[in-house]
């Protein structure tokens, strides 16, 4: 039996209120229409379903087993729908971000905040570890997207989008006025208070990298976990840091702290999103579009 389901919708909402015009304002459409839906059915069912009164429409005795069993059908394909509506709408749901606390602070922020703004019943949660525990727990399905410096070797199924192009440096707070300005060589680095991330760390393995290329040995002063630390070091005047550019602007805008006039040609960086492409969650999908829609704005 091939009937159509819009037959079916109408039994329901008319057997449900037990009204042709009740029904018709749910269904948005006419009383006729209702009336004609409701004929058909009972013609192709070859049976009759309601009892027409003056003063509303009355379940047969068939009409009541078949309705009971109809409305657990309608329910949850009304159920479903709803969900999709919410779903589609962004009424709803959570999305999981990870990215170090530099990143989180010096460019992610405006965006979580906008993104908020937008959608307020997103659930957003930060997590905010080393990347390669970021990549495990993307793996797992915890997160489902990360901000990172990269290049970094990313596991088969994962994908990823450049977001924009960093800039190594190293920088100094007016402890150190005397090498403002100084045109300084490579060999130089040596003999500099460096505060650098420890050994492991990305940025830290593309110095190590430049320094064995170019014969030069380094004596940091401090390493750190984070570059939010090397940062606030090098603002107290603990040393030189090593730090991202694009991330310092306010403080070298400022004059709290300045460029060293030596150039550092490290491999290519850039900060990246990726995502585990396994994930098939909306909320991702929106929140990975809003970010590359409006990254270059």
């Amino acid at each position: 039996m091939n009937i159509n389901l819009e037959l079916y919708k109408t039994f329901y909402y008319v057997a449900k209120n037990e009204n042709i015009s009740r029904a018709s304002n749910e269904l948005l459409i006419s009383q006729p229409a209702i009336s004609k839906a409701i004929k058909s059915l009972e013609e192709q069912l070859g049976t009759k379903l309601f009892i027409r009164k003056r003063d509303g429409m009355e379940l047969t005795e068939v009409g009541e087993v078949f309705y009971k069993k109809i409305k657990d059908a309608m329910e949850i394909i009304l159920s479903a729908e709803n969900d999709l509506e919410v779903l589609t709408s962004m009424e709803s749901g959570i999305i999981n971000i990870g990215a170090s606390k530099t990143i989180l602070h010096e460019f992610l922020m405006p965006y979580i905040i906008d993104f908020h703004k937008k959608y307020p019943k997103i659930n957003i949660r930060i997590f905010s570890d080393k990347i390669t525990d970021l990549i495990t727990k993307s793996k797992m399905g915890i997160i489902d997207v990360i901000f990172t410096n990269m290049p970094i070797n990313l596991p088969s199924n994962f994908d990823s989008a450049k977001i924009m192009t960093l800039h190594d440096c190293l920088v100094a707070n007016n402890s150190y006025l005397y090498l403002k300005d100084k045109k300084m060589d490579k060999k130089d680095i040596s003999k500099l208070p460096l505060l650098i991330l420890a050994k492991g760390a990305t940025t830290r393995i593309r110095l190590d990298d430049y320094c064995i290329e170019n014969n030069i040995e380094i004596h940091p002063q401090m390493e750190f976990g984070s570059n939010t630390l090397i940062k606030e070091f090098t603002e107290a005047g603990f040393g030189i840091g090593l730090l991202t550019e694009e991330h310092i602007k306010e403080e070298l805008d400022s004059g709290e702290l300045f460029k060293l006039d030596l150039e550092l040609p490290l491999k290519e960086k850039y900060l990246g999103m990726i995502w585990n492409t396994d994930n098939k969650s909306l909320v991702t999908k929106n929140f990975i579009q809003y970010i590359k829609d409006n990254i270059n704005q």
